[in-house]
């Protein structure tokens, strides 16, 4: 009897120990990267255009506006074109007018304007091409792709026309004629660097991970300095699986970028210390965290969701690794901030630091942040469990019992608590009560043999007693 008892409590120490489920950082790390600043010139005059004619009688408008357009003073052209009728005016005339207004970035206007010169000619290349930019402008990248392409077919030719078709098809998820687009405006213009971020966006939207990896190369290799090139070889690096590549791209984009408090870089130090925590390197993740813990959490932020969950998981994995040195470290770093928390993440953290408590020896402060975590958030189950077992080691098995239920009324955390106030009763000798408990946990989980074993033994045990 004494024999079969031994190897029912040992069995049960194992099954009812406390769980932290590991965090895979790798199923959610992403680079953030900032959107190109996209900068796109309009030229006038291009080789081979439809060209328009200006009618004899704005010989004299044109002259008065000469000097005004020398001196770029397109609010002084544009209040002179205030005082014609466009009805009247050439399809030359509708054009210029077209072009001031996008200068004035008055788009609405300009777009009446240029629609109003392409009625009377409807071969204007430039006309076509002016309002291609009021509608990539508007984002409206159908009808931008539309005029880009009649500009190509009436004869424009030059890098910029086919970048800005590549960006309008890269817009609109065509992959590979907005790579084609962008090869082709590179081939006429190689050193243009904005036709070069467009062509790495378009590989790599396109997996094209072998070529973008090669234009991205040569691109660090003129600027090495370029904290978005090492973001984007970072990226690149996560999307073909090259962990240590990205961590180390990622560390020299932070390094260069180290003083850019905005979303994007805090997101990106985030994603470095779960890097570094993937690729064992904990305590570089908690230096990072904690010198960067006052942008992360400030009130100002707004962003609070975000920015608290992965340092949750990242406590939670040290926790589970018992990784007590750092933890501690990225307690204390978090602890000025616990007031910006919501009771949700206060709780959890509560937990940690109880956890951390427990393995320095220090039973009271762990109960007192227990109970702090039960009070911050009375749902939380891990907290329950972990002061259920706590109230057990001390003999405290009244307390026990109740903070055991309370686990068994929550979903996620019933089985556990069944197995934790089983042992509890086997400890107490009531075996009749444990057997009542396992047999709940079967019918929550009939797979486990390892509980129908120990139900057996618990039942010829109670059979003996009888």
């Amino acid at each position: 009897m004494i024999k079969n008892l031994t190897v029912c409590a040992v069995l049960w120490t194992s099954l009812s120990s406390s769980v932290f489920a590991t965090t895979d950082f790798t199923a959610d790390i992403t680079v953030n990267l900032a959107a190109p600043k996209w900068e796109f010139l309009l030229k006038n005059i291009a080789t081979g255009e439809t060209q328009a004619q200006l009618a004899s009688s704005e010989s004299s408008f044109a002259k008065e506006l000469q000097p005004l357009l020398a001196a770029q003073d397109h609010k002084a052209i544009e209040q002179a074109f205030n005082q014609r009728d466009i009805e009247l005016d050439s399809a030359a005339l509708r054009q210029l007018r077209g072009q001031v207004l996008i200068s004035l970035k008055q788009y609405s206007e300009a777009e009446v304007a240029l629609k109003s010169a392409i009625e009377l000619m409807p071969d204007l290349a430039l006309a076509h091409r002016s309002l291609s930019m009021v509608y990539m402008v508007n984002k409206d990248y159908q009808k931008a792709q539309t005029h880009l392409k009649k500009s190509i077919e009436l004869g424009v030719a030059d890098a910029q026309v086919y970048g800005q078709l590549a960006f309008v098809n890269l817009q609109l998820k065509q992959g590979a004629s907005a790579i084609a687009g962008y090869q082709y405006a590179l081939f006429l213009d190689p050193d243009n660097l904005q036709w070069k971020q467009g062509l790495l966006y378009a590989l790599i939207n396109a997996q094209a991970f072998s070529q973008a990896q090669a234009l991205l190369e040569g691109m660090l290799m003129t600027a090495p300095d370029d904290a978005d090139l090492w973001l984007q070889r970072s990226q690149l690096a996560l999307r073909q699986g090259h962990a240590l590549q990205a961590l180390s791209s990622l560390e020299s984009a932070v390094l260069l970028n180290e003083n850019a408090a905005n979303a994007n870089e805090t997101e990106n130090i985030v994603t470095l210390a779960q890097l570094h925590i993937q690729s064992g390197s904990a305590q570089r993740a908690v230096e990072l965290l904690d010198s960067n813990m006052a942008l992360f959490l400030s009130k100002k932020s707004g962003q609070q969701g975000f920015e608290v969950q992965p340092i949750d998981q990242i406590c939670q994995w040290l926790v589970f690794n018992e990784r007590w040195q750092p933890l501690e470290q990225l307690l204390t770093a978090l602890a000025p901030y616990r007031k910006h928390t919501s009771s949700y993440f206060t709780s959890r953290f509560d937990v940690y630091s109880s956890k951390l408590a427990l393995h320095k020896g220090d039973t009271k402060r762990a109960e007192k942040s227990l109970m702090s975590s039960v009070k911050a958030d009375p749902a939380n189950g891990e907290a329950l469990l972990t002061i259920a077992k706590l109230m057990h080691n001390k003999k405290r098995s009244v307390q026990a019992v109740q903070y055991y239920v309370r686990a068994q009324a929550l979903t996620d955390f019933k089985e556990r608590a069944l197995l934790g106030q089983a042992q509890l009763e086997i400890d107490r000798q009531q075996y009749s009560d444990a057997l009542r408990l396992l047999r709940q946990v079967i019918q929550l989980n009939p797979a486990r043999q390892d509980v129908l074993a120990n139900i057996q033994s618990l039942t010829n045990l109670v059979r003996h007693q009888s």
